[in-house]
């Protein structure tokens, strides 16, 4: 945990937006739990929604839209450190449907949380998305703006089974459907204006997270997709990294580019 924690987050960072696929979920409560080890009062939420999260994963559950919601909110702050936050449970039972912006920056300033970690996209839990019209939805007050990208899509085809709005990365990449995906692919959505930066708020620091190096040839493949960036007009990431959640390593590519 301390590998990637200590990679992408500084000590004067407090809220920290996660888009993208391919492991938003998981990189949310690894940084949470960090901010929780080091002592901060963290918050975890979302923007969008998400599955209702397990013991394991969060002190506690804490729902905007019911009674006594600061005094709850406290209570689970004061005996765990970690609460996720959401504003109502969905009629399906098994998901949260998330903050607004305003109400994310109403919880940072009202209550005693003192980090925010929020998931601010989703992908129907694939590797690879583009950004809808309406997404992501980012807090203007985010200081990290984390983009992930999963390497395992890198020689799946593009289609709605491998893709998050397959139609939309075709039409933003040149790839036709059907096509296999390349590191090229992974780069063009990456620069593009309506790629995996858009929604960054200018003041944040923004990174791109590809992730799951523990692949075969993962490391490699992330090396393949930032060389064919590089190579490419638009607007870049500040940081390029290197991950495996599943491994705890998280290695910043971005010295030298």
């Amino acid at each position: 945990m301390a590998a990637i924690f200590s990679t992408l987050i500084r000590e004067s960072d407090k809220v920290i937006s996660i888009v993208g696929g391919g492991g938003k979920t998981s990189l949310m409560f690894l940084l949470a739990h960090a901010f929780q080890e080091k002592g901060f009062k963290v918050v975890s939420c979302t923007t969008t929604r998400i599955l209702i999260p397990t013991a394991r994963q969060t002190g506690g559950i804490i729902l905007f839209s019911c009674d006594n919601f600061y005094d709850n909110l406290q209570n689970c702050l004061q005996k765990y450190n970690h609460a996720t936050v959401a504003h109502h449970l969905l009629p399906s039972g098994n998901k949260l449907q998330g903050l607004t912006c305003s109400q994310v920056e109403q919880i940072l300033d009202q209550s005693s949380a003192e980090r925010m970690v929020i998931e601010a996209d989703g992908a129907r839990q694939l590797s690879f998305k583009a950004p809808g019209d309406n997404e992501p939805i980012v807090p203007e007050i985010t200081d990290v703006f984390i983009c992930v990208v999963g390497l395992d899509i890198i020689g799946k085809t593009l289609e709605d089974a491998n893709v998050f709005r397959a139609e939309l990365v075709s039409s933003r990449t040149g790839l036709q459907p059907g096509a296999k995906i390349t590191p090229l692919t992974i780069a063009k959505l990456a620069v593009h204006s309506k790629g995996f930066l858009k929604g960054c708020p200018a003041k944040a620091r923004s990174y791109i997270f590809l992730n799951k190096t523990d692949i075969p040839g993962g490391r490699d493949k992330a090396l393949s997709v930032i060389e064919a960036a590089k190579k490419l007009e638009g607007r870049k990431p500040n940081y390029w990294v290197s991950a495996s959640l599943r491994e705890n390593v998280c290695e910043n590519l971005s010295i030298g580019i």
